[in-house]
């Protein structure tokens, strides 16, 4: 909560404390009392304390001395974490998407937070879980956005089929804080507030209106550079180099063997004096002038610089516009010069802020002058904030998260600072499948992920959820999808039809999977080769339509006629395929029309003897000018020595025999088709011609013959 009336504010610092009760004012704040004091022994480096009691003990020492000018109690105190032990992790993801449908601003963020899970995860593989576990998020740098693939500056409003993102988030330990407030209850105060470092030298040296720029902020101590970086008007990333004023100290104190005490007043005398005096460990007295000292030291400046540098650059993505240097060990002879060279950017674009140049604060200024006085101010303007910079806690799935807030900390900052690891934040698609189909390639995706299911105070909620302190987050996962399935069956195209005797049926293609026939029904596996043939024996798709397989079986059946031995095939069904005669081995195709009758399921022995036995032709003779039909008579048929019809089965292995009928006429042969008594004269006689000649009752016919018969009187 923003405070009111005054407020007590500790920078505890690796070599100092620095105290300042600063009010509000009608114009800005008033600084009503500053004091600062050395540690006694190091029970601070670089950032990390160390010696709780020593360093509490300080803290009373300088709250006693503040109570006193003030004439009142602090029970209470703001107070800064350094970057110590910020822990950095490269992060990376990549979604694919819609191709048709524009990126929007959920998606870079939904993006953006799978990349800081990833992150998240590579911390636990570098730490183990166990020590992970004691960190959170407190910022991330976007190192760059991928558009299918290939590096972008802006991904929102772009229409692509995958996105991604590359970044370096860091961590804070848990312990950093922890140690802290132990320092605050040992010194019997409780914390008003408590913030980063960085970002109170930002809220009190880099204005609102500063922060469209994008700028680095380095907060140079004694142990550590803490860094701060802004873009788009938010922090967006920090960080911590362990290189600060200590390294240039214990520089002094190796070559000119000094203790550290001695060491660190020659380093603060350099920027102030062309010469300094000193005593080292042996007893002798030196006077050197101070750009000698300097020059011994300029290649460790450099070096540093170099470091640092690095680390801006890579949390940055690249050159802010402007470096903004606090803290003591910014006032290094030489180290701006050397920090814009190693990060190639004009002299000009890198510069120290002063407590001089925060014209919103007033009051006396010899405690907290330099660069010195910035943090410590930063500190304490953050605990009147509504807000936006103040340490608070919420719970995830009832467990408490602290968290840094920074421009309105959402459930997304919640999940992320959470200690319990979640594999997945968003369901992921489901894998697809891939077949290759009579060689083209075919994609079948998975199903579509689920979103996570949050409420906060009861209520459903989004990740981008503003908190308010104290917010109870409830949390599920989202489900993946689930992976692409399909039968062989899915992966026949449907509308392929063959008409059978008038009815439409599907065509029953041949299906191979992976080069071996497949069921319908079975599963289909990634990668697979399925091959679907749509030509197919007319007697396959007569079976696949019901048609009893005996009734398609060709038989070939032997048997003897006379002496010579024979074989008949025969097949009981007849079928035409678009009205031709065709061979049930031919193949068919869908949108063919066949036709076809199942006849007996054996041949007769008529079928057999149709190309043996030729019948004759009745005998065509004349009559007394008549024409008279005299008819062959039928060829007897034997099977096996015994009389047979010609509709009987044919067995196999028959011994047919054919016994001719007869087939020649004479002329008493007339008399059994014609009643000549009917014309006959008593006593007469009968004459009988044949083409004019006189015939007997013996006289053959042949075919043509003009038969004349008269009854004559006796003489």
């Amino acid at each position: 909560m923003p405070h009111e009336g005054e407020v007590l504010a500790l920078d505890i610092g690796t070599r100092t404390i620095m105290g300042v009760v600063l009010e509000k004012a009608p114009n800005g704040y008033r600084i009503r009392a500053a004091e600062q004091f050395e540690h006694q022994d190091r029970a601070m480096y670089q950032g990390q304390v160390h010696d709780v009691l020593a360093v509490a003990e300080s803290v009373k020492k300088l709250k006693t001395v503040l109570e006193r000018r003030r004439k009142k109690t602090f029970e209470r105190a703001a107070v800064a974490a350094a970057g110590r032990s910020l822990k950095m992790s490269a992060g990376q993801a990549r979604r694919r998407r819609n191709s048709l449908a524009a990126v929007t601003a959920a998606e870079i963020e939904l993006l953006e937070l799978e990349a800081l899970r990833a992150a998240q995860a590579q911390l636990v593989s570098a730490e183990g879980e166990a020590a992970a576990v004691g960190f959170f998020c407190v910022g991330y740098s976007t190192s760059r956005y991928l558009l299918d693939g290939e590096p972008i500056s802006e991904l929102r409003g772009q229409v692509c089929a995958e996105i991604g993102v590359e970044l370096i988030a860091t961590f804070l330990p848990r312990v950093v804080v922890n140690a802290l407030l132990s320092v605050l209850k040992h010194a019997e105060l409780e914390p008003a507030s408590l913030t980063l470092e960085p970002i109170a030298a930002l809220e009190a040296s880099v204005p609102a209106g500063m922060r469209q720029l994008n700028l680095a902020l380095l907060d140079i101590g004694a142990g550590t550079t803490d860094i701060a970086l802004v873009r788009r008007g938010r922090v967006f990333a920090y960080g911590m180099a362990p290189l600060a004023g200590d390294k240039i100290t214990d520089a002094i104190c190796q070559k000119y063997l000094l203790d550290f005490a001695v060491a660190e007043a020659v380093k603060k005398k350099l920027a102030q004096q062309d010469e300094v005096t000193f005593t080292d460990i042996l007893g002798n007295k030196q006077r050197l002038a101070s750009e000698r000292i300097i020059a011994s030291l300029s290649e460790l400046i450099e070096q540093m610089a170099a470091d640092i540098a690095a680390q801006v650059l890579s949390l940055n993505g690249g050159r802010p516009d402007a470096v903004l240097l606090v803290g003591g060990g910014s006032l290094t002879p030489g180290f701006p010069q050397a920090l814009a060279d190693a990060m190639e950017l004009p002299q000009s674009r890198v510069g120290i802020r002063t407590r001089e140049m925060i014209t919103t604060v007033t009051g006396q200024s010899k405690k907290l002058g330099g660069p010195q006085g910035v943090t410590p101010l930063g500190i304490a303007m953050t605990a009147f904030g509504s807000g936006p910079l103040h340490f608070v806690d919420v719970t995830v799935n009832g467990q408490p998260v602290p968290l840094w807030q920074g421009a309105g900390q959402t459930v997304a900052d919640a999940l992320l600072a959470a200690s319990g690891s979640w594999t997945h934040l968003f369901g992921r698609p489901g894998l697809a499948l891939t077949v290759e189909i009579n060689g083209r390639l075919k994609v079948i995706p998975g199903e579509q992920g689920q979103s996570p299911h949050i409420l906060v105070n009861g209520q459903p909620a989004a990740l981008d959820t503003v908190l308010s302190p104290g917010a109870k987050i409830e949390f599920t996962p989202g489900k993946h999808g689930r992976p692409a399935q399909a039968l062989v069956r899915d992966l026949i195209a449907e509308g392929r039809t063959i008409t059978i005797n008038g009815k439409s049926y599907p065509f029953p293609a041949a299906v191979y999977l992976n080069g071996h026939p497949a069921d319908l029904d079975a599963k289909v596996p990634d990668r697979a080769c399925v091959t679907i043939d749509w030509e197919q024996p007319l007697a396959e798709i007569l079976m696949a339509t019901g048609v009893d397989p005996a009734q398609l079986k060709k038989e070939d059946i032997p048997y003897r006629l006379g002496a010579k031995q024979h074989v008949f095939s025969f097949c009981p069904c007849q079928v035409s395929v678009n009205g031709r005669a065709a061979s049930l081995t031919e193949l068919v195709r869908p949108g063919d029309t066949i036709e076809y009758v199942l006849n007996r399921p054996r041949p007769t022995v008529g079928s057999v003897l149709a190309a043996h036995m030729v019948p004759k032709p009745p005998l065509v003779i004349a009559v007394n000018g008549q024409e008279l039909k005299l008819p062959a008579s039928g060829t007897e048929i034997l099977v096996s020595g015994r009389p047979a019809r010609a509709e009987d089965p044919l067995e196999p292995g028959a011994e047919i025999t054919l016994i001719p009928g007869r087939s020649d006429y004479i002329v008493s042969d007339l008399f059994a088709l014609i009643d000549v008594k009917k014309q006959a004269v008593p006593g007469g006689k009968l004459d009988m011609l044949i083409n004019g000649k006189p015939a007997t009752f013996t006289t053959p016919l042949g075919p043509g013959d003009q038969v004349t018969l008269v009854w004559n009187q006796k003489m």
